[in-house]
C-alpha cells in the first residue's frame, strides 16, 4: 500500500498519506478531497546518511536506556520493604 505526499488545494496543509484501491484521500485539516500529489523523493543510502541514521539510533537507545534505568530504581526505592 503506497504512501503518497500530499498538498491540499484549499488550506495548502501538506501531508502524507496511505492510499488504499480508488479511495481519495482527504486533507486532516479541513477534509477537502481537492488534493495535489507532490513528487516524492528517493531515500538515497550512502555511508555518510548510514552513519547519521546509526549515530541517531545510539543516541536514542542510550537515553531510552537512561530512562529504563531511573524507572527501575525507582520501582525498586517504592518496594524495598
Amino acid at each position: 500500500m503506497p504512501m503518497f505526499d500530499f498538498v491540499c488545494t484549499a488550506c495548502q496543509q501538506s501531508f502524507e498519506a496511505l492510499v488504499r484501491g480508488s479511495t481519495p484521500p482527504a486533507c486532516p485539516a479541513c477534509g477537502s478531497t481537492a488534493l495535489e500529489k507532490q513528487m516524492a523523493l528517493p531515500s538515497i543510502k550512502t555511508s555518510s546518511t548510514h552513519g547519521q541514521a546509526m549515530h541517531a539510533a545510539k543516541k536514542r537507545d542510550a537515553a531510552q536506556g537512561k530512562d529504563r534505568m531511573h524507572e527501575q530504581r525507582k520501582y525498586e526505592l517504592s518496594h524495598d520493604d
